[in-house]
């Protein structure tokens, strides 16, 4: 049976529609409130069967389906080392009493937890870091909380130097805050302008660079072009000037020595027929 009770930090009385919180966790449709408090006389339960039916009762029993419909085998190695199997997480129950029969008789349920009030993991509360999970409290746990963790008016009567967080932000809707007028009518406009840096490039390999910083370096470079194209080709004219040039006569006359001597090359070449060999040897047999 539940009994009414405060709000808790990280759970959230919903009003209308129970099936999503304000952060857009999804809860059971069928619970009758949050949080959710159940009395004392649960913590008595042994038996596995007994402790479905409460859940059925509470219409917290899909959540735990839901767990053990999951459980598959994890891949990869970690299967060889113990940790052979995964499944979802199902609802936690948080009891008040210590030795309480409450944990045998749930913890034979696929994704189900059983917690104490004074040890409560955070990982229990936000597997893998996510808000949000289906906790189911026990009237003792739930009275404890204040005494073992303390509210923002008194601190803890058992944790000594612990005091409860406050929360950041005293309006978790922060879309809402970004588009509040009052932060939009301070806040400077969209700058779509954009403003590309500009690649530094070498001076020493590249003439563009160069010339930004030294404009003298096109002119430089052009006139020791066209002195080098001077110099050469007033190296060529020298050259020139001092080769003799042959008259028609004198270049006949050396063509002329060429084909003599061709004409000679050919016939002292014939040595290779015995006959003229010999004859070339002035030898007779």
């Amino acid at each position: 049976m539940a009994t009414t009770a405060r709000p808790l930090v990280s759970v959230k009385a919903l009003d209308g529609d129970m099936a999503t919180d304000a952060a857009g966790v999804p809860m059971p449709h069928s619970v009758p409130e949050f949080p959710l408090v159940v009395s004392d006389s649960a913590e008595g339960i042994e038996k596995t069967a007994q402790a479905i039916k409460v859940l059925k009762q509470l219409g917290a029993y899909a959540d735990a389906e839901k767990a053990k419909e999951s459980v598959g085998i994890r891949p990869g190695k970690g299967k060889m080392r113990n940790r052979r199997y995964i499944n979802r997480k199902g609802p936690l129950i948080v009891y008040g009493t210590e030795g309480s029969k409450i944990v045998k008789a749930f913890r034979n349920l696929p994704g189900v937890d059983v917690a104490n009030v004074e040890r409560l993991n955070l990982l229990d509360l936000a597997p893998g870091g996510h808000l949000g999970r289906f906790v189911i409290w026990t009237e003792s746990a739930f009275k404890k909380l204040d005494e073992v963790y303390g509210s923002f008016e008194a601190s803890s009567s058992k944790k000594k130097g612990f005091v409860l967080p406050r929360p950041k932000m005293t309006n978790a809707d922060l879309g809402r805050l970004i588009n509040s007028d009052e932060v939009q009518s301070v806040v400077k406009p969209i700058n779509k302008e954009v403003k590309r840096r500009e690649a530094r490039k070498n001076p020493l390999k590249n003439a563009a660079a160069v010339l930004k910083l030294n404009p003298y370096f096109g002119t430089a470079r052009r006139m020791a072009v066209l002195a080098e194209a001077a110099r050469v080709k007033a190296r060529k004219e020298k050259i020139n000037s001092k080769r003799t040039k042959l008259s028609a006569e004198e270049a006949s006359k050396i063509k002329a020595a060429g084909k003599a001597w061709y004409q000679t090359m050919i016939s002292d070449s014939d040595y290779t027929e015995f006959d003229v060999f010999s004859k070339w040897l002035g030898v007779s047999q």
